[in-house]
């Protein structure tokens, strides 16, 4: 039976812990390329978390602190953690009809990408060789970013129209990526792979994709924007 889009980053994300406690490399990694991300200059204003929204924006504010603690070897369970707590809070939301359930677990496996794109980005872990075609790591990358973006416009007070479009059209791109199947990604790195020519021609960046904006990926966009602007 093959293995759903999910279940493999999260057995890839302990195959990936097991090589780092242990410090071993007899097998090579399929991931793409990741590269150390630069942390926030200054974290931005946090409202106090009495309330599962609240609670659930706080972890999309822990990026930086993630990163920081995999830099510094002091902690190896903190991104099941995040991941863990975030579903509960989704959970709890989903439970109050604030979100359907459907878009939940978009937003869940969106968020549990960057989770794992912070970690692999930082950690001490270099024997991989990464793929001809693997969108998976710009794809997570986009969320952090336009994360960090939106949580820059709440804590400024006010919220300028253009880079929030800038910002919503980025995350709708990126969320109707999420919004493929497995079986719809792997088509997708198929026809790419069979489009290119013996001198091999070059591969699409993610910005140039064409992808759909299903409904579930447009009320993700929405809910994360929301989230994070504190609306």
């Amino acid at each position: 039976m093959p293995i759903q889009r999910r279940d493999f980053m999260k057995l890839l994300g302990v195959s990936l812990a097991s090589l780092y406690l242990n410090r071993g490399c007899t097998l090579p990694i399929p991931a793409g390329c990741y590269a150390p991300m630069p942390l926030s200059t200054a974290p931005p204003s946090v409202p106090t978390a009495s309330t599962a929204r609240e609670r659930l924006r706080l972890y999309w504010l822990r990026f930086d602190e993630l990163a920081k603690r995999t830099l510094e070897d002091t902690d190896s369970t903190l991104q099941d953690e995040l991941i863990a707590g975030h579903r509960a809070e989704l959970d709890a939301l989903a439970a109050q009809a604030e979100i359907a359930a459907p878009v939940a677990d978009l937003v869940q496996e969106a968020y549990s990408a960057a989770v794992f794109h912070v970690w692999r980005s930082n950690v001490n872990i270099t024997c991989y060789e990464p793929v001809i075609v693997d969108y998976a790591p710009t794809s997570a990358n986009v969320l952090v970013e336009q994360s960090q973006v939106l949580n820059q416009l709440a804590a400024a007070g006010t919220i300028d129209p253009a880079t929030l479009a800038r910002a919503q059209a980025a995350l709708e791109h990126d969320m109707a990526f999420y919004a493929l199947t497995d079986e719809e990604v792997q088509s997708l790195y198929d026809e790419l792979l069979n489009q290119r020519d013996p001198a091999g021609s070059i591969i699409p960046t993610f910005e140039e994709l064409d992808l759909q904006l299903t409904p579930e990926a447009q009320a993700a966009t929405q809910f994360i924007i929301e989230l994070l602007t504190g609306k």
